[in-house]
Parts: structure tokens; C-alpha cells; sequence
């Protein structure tokens, strides 16, 4: 028994031998001329830092709203381009939807407006907004 157990040891260690000694590193080769620079991208980028004030938010009963507006949003920008929504909190910008426990900052748009919505889905209405400042990047198709 204990010489079927060294036999078995010996042919792992020998087994393991062979497959790690023979894998070969492949060497990089030489590196190829540079490419031509790429060109300007099909998307035109509008950037804007706001403040949202405890005052302009409307109680709708289960949450606040707010609308603001913004020419930038159109319907172009809609159909091929994109729309991101960052809120400040401390000195990060976190990106929209965010959500902290059971309270949740959302965004929505339709052409010329930002729709933000603040809710909490457990055990009624959240606190009222504080002053929060947010950022909003519409990349416009060229």
C-alpha cells in the first residue's frame, strides 16, 4: 500500500514536471510603424454645472420633481446621441440614477427638458431636497 502510494507520488511530481517545464513564453517582436491620428468623432459635446435649490422642487405627494429646461436636449439628440446626468455629493460627482438606501435621484428627458424626480420607495416620502448641484453632458450628433 504504501509503495502503491509513492509510485502514485512519484508519477504527480513527474506529471506536473513535464506540464510547467514545457510551456514556452511567447517574445514580443518589434513594434510596427505608427498609424495616422484618428479623426474628430461624430458627436459634439455640451457640458453645464447647475444648482437646484430647495424652493423650485414640487411635492407631488410620493415624491419631488423638478423640470428644467435645456434647448441643448432635442429631438436629434435623443434619437442618436446621449444624455448623462451627474449629481455632486461631497466633492464626487456621482452619475444619475442614484440611489442611497431606500431614496433614489432619477432623470428622465423629453426634447428641451430634464425632468429629475426624488423619491424614497419605502415607508413614505423622502426628506426635502437640500441644494444640490448637477451636471449634465448632451453628446449632439455633428
Amino acid at each position: 500500500m504504501i509503495n502503491l502510494n509513492i509510485k502514485t507520488f512519484n508519477l504527480l511530481i513527474l506529471f506536473l514536471f513535464l506540464v510547467f517545464s514545457s510551456c514556452k513564453k511567447n517574445v514580443a517582436g518589434p513594434q510596427g510603424d505608427k498609424g495616422t491620428p484618428g479623426g474628430k468623432g461624430n458627436l459634439k459635446q455640451f457640458e453645464r454645472t447647475f444648482t437646484v435649490y430647495p424652493n423650485s422642487w414640487t411635492f407631488n405627494g410620493g415624491w419631488y420633481a423638478n423640470k428644467i429646461y435645456f434647448p441643448e436636449i432635442t429631438s436629434d439628440v435623443m434619437l442618436k446621441g446621449e444624455i448623462k446626468v451627474y449629481m455632486k455629493i461631497g466633492t464626487q460627482w456621482w452619475s444619475l440614477p442614484y440611489a442611497v438606501g431606500s431614496v433614489f435621484m432619477e432623470q428622465s428627458t423629453q426634447p428641451g427638458l430634464l425632468h429629475l424626480k426624488y423619491s424614497k420607495i419605502h415607508n413614505g416620502p423622502p426628506p426635502e431636497p437640500l441644494t444640490t448641484v448637477f451636471r449634465i453632458v448632451v453628446f449632439s450628433p455633428v
